[in-house]
C-alpha cells in the first residue's frame, strides 16, 4: 500500500509541478493593472455597457426573486435546473441589500470581477507549465476577450459557471496557490457548476501532494453538487433524440471553429464554406497540440492530453444533455443557440494549443510549422476579436432595468400590491411586493 502511494505521489509530482519561483513585486503590480483593465474591458465594450442597465434571464427571474422572497439558507441551497447556483445566489443576496435600481449593475460588476479573477488564476496557475510569459498572458487574456464569451454569457451570473469551471481547473494545478482564498474559490465554483465532476480525476491526483486544502475544498463542493444533481428535478429543454453525426458536427463547429472565429462570424460563412472550416480549424489546433505531445515534458504532455479530453468531454456532455433540433448544424444561427456551451471547451482547447506552442522549440525546418502556427493562432484570435467588436447584435436592446423599476413604482402608486419587474429576454420578469420598492 505504501509503495502504491509513493508511486502515485511521484506521478503527481511529475505532472503537477511547482512553479520555479513565486511572483515578485512587479508581477503583483502587473496583476492589479491587468485586473483593472480586464474589468473595464468587460464593462465598457458596447455589449458590456448595455449590461449595466439590463438584467439577464435567471439573474432576475430566479436569483433576484429568490433573494427577495426566500430566507438566506433556503435560497443558497435551492437547486434550479437540476443543480446548485451558490455564487449567483450569493451575488443576488448582496444585490437585495442595495436599492433595487442597482440590481443590474451589481450583477454585471460581480460577473466581470469574478471572470477577471478566473483569468488571473489561469495566469498564475499556468506558470509551472508554460514558461513563456507572453503566451501565459495571452492564454489568460482569452478568458476576457474570447468572442464566444462576450455575447450571451457576457457580464451575467447565469452563465458564469462556465468560466468558474476553467478557473477551478487551474486552481487545482496551482501548487503554491494562497491556500484559504483559492480553497474558497474552488468550493464555490464546484457548488455553482453542474460539470464540476469532470475535474474529479485532477482533484484526486492533487490529493496525493502536500497542501491538500484546495483539492479537499473542491471535492466537498463537487460531491455536494453531484448529490443534488442526482436527486433534484430537471426539466429537459426538449425530448429530441440526439443524432450522433449531428452531435459530432455541432461539437466540432462549437469548439475548434468557434474558438478561432467567434460564433457570430461563423454564422455568416459556414453555410457558404461548409465543413471545410472544420478541417482548417482542426489543422490549426492540431499542429501545436501534436508538437506539445512530441516535444513536451511529462507535465506538458499531461496538460495537453488533459485539456483536450476536458474540451471534448464538456462539449459532448453539454450537447447530449441539452440536445434539441435547433442545435443541428444546418439550422440558421445554430452556433448562436446555446452559445454558452462553447466557453469552457474553447478555453480548454486553447490551453492545449498554448502549451504545445510553448513546449516546441522553434528550430529546424521540420519544426517550422510549429513556429508558424504561433503567428497563425495569434492572427486568427486577433481577427476574431476584431470581428466580434464590429457586431452590434450582442448589445441588449430590450427594456432597461431602471425603466422597468420606474414603471413598477408607478403601478404601486396606482394601488398595486405586487408588480412585475420586466427584464431580458422577453417575457422574463421578477415578481416584487410593492413594499420592497420603497
Amino acid at each position: 500500500m505504501t509503495a502504491t502511494r509513493e508511486r502515485l505521489r511521484a506521478l503527481a509530482d511529475d505532472v503537477v509541478p511547482v512553479p520555479a519561483e513565486p511572483p515578485h513585486e512587479r508581477a503583483w503590480f502587473g496583476m492589479v493593472a491587468a485586473f483593472v483593465g480586464s474589468v473595464a474591458f468587460l464593462l465598457l465594450i458596447p455589449a458590456g455597457w448595455a449590461r449595466l442597465d439590463h438584467l439577464w434571464a435567471e439573474d432576475g427571474a430566479v436569483f433576484t426573486a429568490g433573494a427577495r422572497r426566500l430566507p438566506l439558507l433556503d435560497n443558497l441551497f435551492a437547486p434550479y435546473g437540476g443543480y446548485l447556483h451558490t455564487v449567483p445566489r450569493l451575488v443576488a443576496e448582496l444585490a437585495a441589500l442595495l436599492p433595487v435600481e442597482w440590481t443590474a449593475a451589481v450583477f454585471a460588476l460581480a460577473a466581470a470581477v469574478l471572470r477577471t479573477l478566473v483569468a488571473l488564476i489561469a495566469f498564475a496557475g499556468s506558470r509551472a507549465y508554460i514558461e513563456s510569459t507572453p503566451l501565459r498572458f495571452a492564454l489568460a487574456s482569452l478568458v476576457i476577450v474570447l468572442p464566444a464569451g462576450n455575447s450571451e454569457p457576457l457580464n451575467n451570473m447565469t452563465n458564469l459557471h462556465w468560466f468558474l469551471l476553467y478557473g477551478a481547473f487551474w486552481a487545482l494545478l496551482w501548487r503554491n496557490a494562497p491556500r484559504v482564498p483559492v480553497a474558497l474559490f474552488v468550493l464555490l465554483a464546484a457548488l455553482s457548476s453542474p460539470l464540476a465532476f469532470v475535474l474529479l480525476p485532477v482533484a484526486l491526483l492533487r490529493m496525493s501532494l502536500p497542501r491538500r486544502e484546495i483539492p479537499v475544498a473542491f471535492l466537498v463542493g463537487a460531491v455536494a453538487q453531484t448529490a443534488v444533481m442526482i436527486f433534484a428535478d430537471r426539466t429537459p429543454y426538449s425530448h429530441d433524440a440526439p443524432d450522433p453525426v449531428q452531435v459530432l458536427l455541432a461539437g466540432l463547429l462549437r469548439v475548434p471553429v468557434v474558438a478561432f472565429t467567434g460564433s457570430e462570424k461563423l454564422d455568416d460563412f459556414y453555410p457558404a464554406m461548409g465543413n471545410a472550416v472544420i478541417v482548417v480549424a482542426l489543422l490549426v489546433a492540431l499542429v501545436p497540440v501534436a508538437a506539445g505531445l512530441r516535444f513536451g515534458s511529462r507535465a506538458g504532455r499531461a496538460l495537453v492530453v488533459t485539456a483536450v479530453v476536458l474540451s471534448a468531454a464538456v462539449i459532448l456532455l453539454c450537447l447530449l444533455m441539452n440536445w434539441a433540433r435547433i442545435l443541428q448544424v444546418q439550422q440558421p444561427g445554430a452556433v448562436l443557440a446555446g452559445q454558452r456551451y462553447s466557453i469552457a471547451p474553447c478555453l480548454f482547447l486553447f490551453t492545449a494549443v498554448f502549451a504545445g506552442l510553448d513546449q516546441a522549440p522553434a528550430v529546424t525546418w521540420g519544426r517550422a510549422a510549429v513556429a508558424g502556427s504561433r503567428y497563425v493562432v495569434g492572427i486568427l484570435i486577433v481577427v476574431s476579436i476584431f470581428w466580434y467588436l464590429q457586431e452590434s447584435s450582442p448589445v441588449l436592446q430590450g427594456v432597461p432595468w431602471d425603466e422597468s423599476v420606474a414603471t413598477a413604482r408607478a403601478e404601486c402608486a396606482a394601488g398595486a400590491r405586487e408588480v412585475r419587474l420586466e427584464h431580458q429576454p422577453e417575457d422574463w420578469f421578477v415578481l416584487v411586493p410593492c413594499t420592497d420598492l420603497g
